[in-house]
């Protein structure tokens, strides 16, 4: 999507300064602005536009002590777009974020949330707004969530041959509960609602407990927390048992409460989606057991854990392959998988890719498969390292051996791979 003689971000900014637009003090209904073509509204609008024209995931408007600033989050990281945004216009700029989204424009000392939808040319985009107060001013990061983009069938979302078996074996499973892992940013949503969308059928009563809903999905029920209301993850999980659900998911496992109400609803017959932020599949485990599961209760309600990471994609069309010599430090970083005449790929960069060398980013993962052994083991609640040791008799690929694969079809970077399994 390319714009022709678009103004830069100066000469809009520029513009808004000489604008004497303000905004009125909050009403009591929701504010929406109608054929508005003020300075600030063109400049906000160019925010989100380049942003989908650079393929961001993420918006990030801060502040500062002399001038705010402008970044994107591409491919999984920062990159500065603007950063001389007058301060005396900064507020403006947030004021007109909040009423897109319908929020209070007096309130600047305390965390607002909201969403407004997008329309750009070709598609649509939900936009979910969080704005923090700082010392400076407030920062608002806007996410980016491309309806056309939600329904990934598992064949989209990167998984090996192996993993992929293994993942529908689990989406297949009649009760139990399977744990998507990993750290903010790890697709872990996108996993989640990638098995949603293979179970969805008319003959499924499939719920979905989320903060926030991020996507909505024809022929599931979603049903979004509210704590403005007292609206939380307990109460609803209380409410939705009682409505005869065949699937059930999970956005997020928080609290002590939600996990116990887990494994009681995967132990009554039926299958229990969620995600938890750990980093690896031995640490889901341990973190359950922490929020006060029993071992023998955990043990026999787990089927399996998928975690996962993400890492920037090499461009198709300007990645090279080299040759990793024997004695490099790269073939001793990867230790027994080295063979020598190991061919890798690199980025280089190109028109198609701005430069960059990458574009998008592939998931790496590990879905480990809970057996026999395995429920014995965690019945006893053994230490971490017995535990990781049973996971590695149990024929799991790590994500380290997941992405080395990857990086020998030339889809990442062994660096990139190394950078993300370390963290």
């Amino acid at each position: 999507m390319e714009i022709k003689n678009r103004k830069s971000f100066k000469e809009l900014f520029d513009a808004a300064k000489r604008s004497t637009t303000t905004y009125p003090a909050p009403i009591s209904v929701p504010v929406k602005i109608v054929n508005d073509h003020s300075p600030v509204v063109e400049l906000v609008n160019r925010i989100v536009e380049e942003a989908l024209v650079q393929n961001a995931s993420d918006i990030h408007v801060e502040p500062g002590t002399i001038a705010g600033r402008l970044r994107y989050r591409i491919d999984g990281k920062l990159e500065t777009v603007y950063d001389e945004i007058p301060m005396e216009l900064y507020s403006n700029v947030i004021s007109r974020i909040k009423i897109m989204c319908q929020l209070n424009i007096a309130e600047n000392r305390l965390p607002q949330d909201g969403r407004f939808s997008y329309e750009n040319i070709d598609k649509e985009i939900d936009v979910r707004v969080s704005i923090v107060p700082l010392i400076n001013g407030e920062k608002a990061v806007l996410r980016l969530l491309n309806r056309a983009g939600v329904f990934m069938d598992i064949d989209s979302l990167d998984f090996s041959v192996e993993n992929k078996a293994k993942f529908l074996g689990l989406c297949q499973e009649a009760s139990g509960a399977v744990i998507i892992a990993g750290p903010v940013n790890s697709g872990k949503t996108t996993t989640l609602y990638g098995a949603l969308h293979y179970l969805n059928n008319p003959a499924k009563n499939i719920v979905t407990i989320e903060d926030p809903v991020e996507y909505q999905l024809q022929g599931i029920n979603q049903v979004q927390v509210n704590t403005k209301i007292k609206l939380d993850f307990e109460d609803i999980l209380k409410a939705v048992l009682r409505q005869d659900y065949d699937v059930l998911a999970i956005g997020e496992v928080r609290s002590d409460e939600v996990s116990r109400m887990l494994v009681k609803s995967s132990l009554t017959g039926h299958l229990v989606f969620a995600t938890i932020h750990t980093s690896s599949a031995a640490k889901v485990i341990y973190r359950l057991l922490d929020m006060g599961i029993k071992p023998f209760l955990l043990a026999i309600a787990l089927k399996g854990i998928v975690a996962q990471r993400l890492v920037p994609r090499l461009c198709p069309h300007c990645c090279e392959a080299y040759d990793v010599l024997p004695e490099s430090q790269l073939a001793r970083r990867m230790g027994a998988d080295y063979e020598p005449g190991l061919w890798l790929y690199r980025r280089r960069g190109c028109e198609k890719c701005k430069g960059r060398g990458i574009k998008g980013r592939v998931a790496i993962q590990e879905v480990l498969m809970i057996d026999s052994e395995l429920q014995q083991c965690i019945s006893s609640r053994p230490p971490i390292g017995q535990l990781e040791e049973a996971i590695k008799n149990a024929a799991m690929k790590t994500m380290w051996e997941d992405g080395i694969e990857k990086a020998k079809e030339g889809l990442v970077e062994i660096q990139e791979v190394a950078r993300v399994c370390s963290e």
